[in-house]
């Protein structure tokens, strides 16, 4: 049997702007003398005996909201208009709520996604003096069902989330459902009264509840609970909040990367702030502030009948504490720039893994966060044999891993590094490689993330050198926390290279020069005429020279070319062949027939470099005299 089609009202409003669902209902059935349940049902809603399921407030099936629009003279985007439906465009945490189920007002206050309660604003309700809203009152506002909205601007004043008679909350919960509207049987009340239950006794079984029936548009001049100053931080925090929950606000440079997140990165720093309290009490500006979010932080972080710290899922009831962790939570965020974030993130983070690793690690990979917010409380483990991986953001670069020198260059080296050495001892050959390998191991993170020793084995070294990279450079790094600077260098150079028109391929470098040697002819050749080198002409290990031009050829260190390895697998001590390569990589040798041989070197180095990058054969004869000019740029010091 079909069901008759609902007949039109006799009359109706027109819902004011950013209305809810919930105020249209009480406006209209306080205009038509009927209950607002009675209204619902005529409206089309799903209705329950004592409740008009909250879940509507969400948004309405299009056979739902098409019946309302016909019913109540409304338009589509009308109706549309007093759910939350756009705003889950705009705030993430609404669009993950699921769907088919009643988790407005129920469970949907968890992960900060609406406020269990509906807050006001006296002066809101109170109207603007028009003739409708003098004899209605103001709107129920939408956004007052966010957690985020804590303040009405055009007021300037904190919202109320109770009741100023009967000092319960305005909640429309009935047993473990909620309701748009509480005691919705009771019609006669005007929009801006309180409809919870009257204080007193309860009521007889199956008796009808009294409402308590204050007036919550009543002005009330008594102090607010914050004093001025902190006021106006505040509303100055809900004014950019308020920006970003409209479809068409403005976004600056520093949003372009993800605006989208900024409201999941608000919540999740909000959340490390209360897990590591009072580490971020450094962020609240005033005392008054501090101790509101210690009164909301310090039941979660030292809870007696809790083992060890909890995720608090759902957003401080009060509107005051709200305020107050919001606007720590963005103080810390700013404008979320990598750098600066960090460095003011990495506490928090510091402490809250070392609470509960387990607490910690779960925030951070359940909260949707931006890639910038990721890296930046990524915790890092340095040091040690393992390092944890982090999300990072490739598109921010266009070079590759391919392109990335296995040991930092060391003019790169010599130029970006300056911030870092001056707070270091004085520089020793082996910690300056362990740098130069770290800058790479770290420029490759970038790119692919993961481990540094996954990091060492795409640039062609053996994963046990990045654990004794990080084994050293923890000593150095670690107690001073200078991995900070060290990682900002790093960007630094990211961004260098990224720059670049032209970048080589030491992946194809490595690759053409594997199976590549030294014959002994080239390197009497390379050795001739150079005073004090006779004896090394006649009888020196041409697999010297060889590493030497293997590592300038692939930006490497001679630690790792062929002739090393080769050597390292068939003799017992191979200690001869790296001490005298060595003596042609320190940037500090004097004696000059070691620096006109590594000359010859360099630009013997230079043309096998160009014959890899253009595939051409890798057997070409070298002269015996090389000029200067004939060398490279870049010092080939490994």
């Amino acid at each position: 049997m079909t069901q008759p089609t609902p007949r039109p009202l006799a009359r109706s409003l027109d819902p004011l702007p950013g209305e809810s669902l919930a105020g249209f209902l009480l406006r209209l059935s306080y205009r038509m003398g009927v209950t607002p349940h009675r209204l619902a049902v005529l409206c089309g809603l799903t209705c329950r005996s004592d409740s008009i399921p909250q879940d509507q407030l969400r948004g309405l099936s299009p056979e739902a909201a098409g019946q309302l629009a016909s019913v109540a003279h409304l338009s589509m985007p009308e109706v549309q208009a007093l759910t939350l439906q756009e705003l889950t465009k705009t705030y993430p945490p609404l669009a993950k709520l699921r769907t088919g189920r009643a988790d407005i007002g129920s469970t949907s206050h968890i992960n900060w996604a609406t406020n269990p309660d509906s807050r006001y604003c006296p002066a809101c309700l109170h109207g603007d003096g028009s003739p409708v809203q003098r004899a209605f009152g103001g709107a129920w506002q939408l956004c007052w069902y966010l957690p985020v909205t804590f303040a009405c601007t055009q007021h300037s004043c904190l919202l109320e989330s109770a009741c100023p008679h009967c000092a319960q909350p305005l909640s429309g919960r009935i047993l473990r459902r909620y309701s748009l509207v509480r005691i919705p049987h009771v019609s006669g009340l005007h929009p801006s009264q309180c409809r919870n239950p009257a204080p007193g006794p309860p009521p007889k079984p199956r008796a009808r509840a009294t409402p308590c029936g204050a007036r919550l548009d009543a002005r009330d001049d008594a102090a607010t609970p914050l004093p001025p100053p902190d006021l106006q931080r505040v509303l100055g925090l809900q004014h950019n909040l308020n920006l970003r929950l409209m479809p068409g606000r403005l976004q600056g440079a520093a949003e372009e990367e993800a605006p989208e997140t900024y409201f999941t990165d608000l919540i999740t720093t909000a959340r490390l702030i209360t897990l590591s309290w009072p580490m971020g009490a450094t962020f609240v500006p005033s005392t008054t502030l501090m101790d509101l979010v210690d009164e909301y932080a310090t039941p979660y972080v030292h809870n007696p009948a809790q083992r060890g710290v909890q995720i608090q899922r759902s957003a401080p009831r009060s509107t005051a504490q709200t305020s107050a962790l919001l606007l720590a939570a963005a103080t810390v965020l700013g404008d979320r720039d990598l750098v600066p974030l960090r460095e003011r993130i990495e506490p928090l983070t510091r402490e809250v893994h070392r609470r509960s690793a387990s607490i910690g690690n779960k925030l951070l990979k359940d909260s949707h966060a931006s890639a910038t917010l990721l890296r930046a409380t990524a915790p890092r483990i340095y040091g040690f044999q393992k390092r944890s991986t982090s999300r990072v953001c490739s598109q921010s670069f266009h070079f590759r891993a391919s392109e990335i020198p296995p040991l930092l260059p060391e003019d790169w080296f010599d130029t970006y590094f300056k911030p870092l050495l001056h707070q270091l001892p004085p520089m020793t050959t082996i910690l300056e490689r362990h740098l130069r390998w770290a800058a790479s191991f770290r420029l490759t993170e970038l790119i692919c993330g993961g481990t540094w020793r996954a990091c060492a084995e795409t640039l062609g070294i053996p994963r046990s050198s990045a654990s004794r990279t990080m084994n050293v450079l923890g000593k150095e790094l670690t107690d001073p926390g200078l991995w900070l600077v060290f990682e900002n260098v790093v960007d630094e150079v990211a961004h260098y290279l990224n720059a670049q028109d032209r970048r080589i391929n030491y992946a194809r470098r490595r690759l053409s020069t594997a199976d590549w040697r030294l014959s002994p002819e080239i390197w009497m050749t390379l050795c001739e005429g150079i005073p004090g080198l006779e004896q090394r002409q006649a009888t020196g290990d041409p697999q010297v020279g060889e590493a030497v031009i293997w590592c300038v050829v692939n930006e490497s260190s001679y630690l790792h070319s062929p002739a090393v390895t080769q050597r390292r697998s068939t003799s017992p001590s191979p200690h001869r062949l790296t001490e005298q390569a060595g003596l042609f990589a320190n940037r500090k040798q004097r004696r000059p027939s070691y620096v006109a041989l590594r000359q010859r070197l360099v630009a013997y180095a230079t043309q096998l470099a160009r014959a890899c990058d253009d595939g051409a054969d890798l057997r070409f004869e070298v002269l015996s005299r090389v000029t200067p000019c004939a060398t490279r740029t870049l010092d080939p010091i490994r």
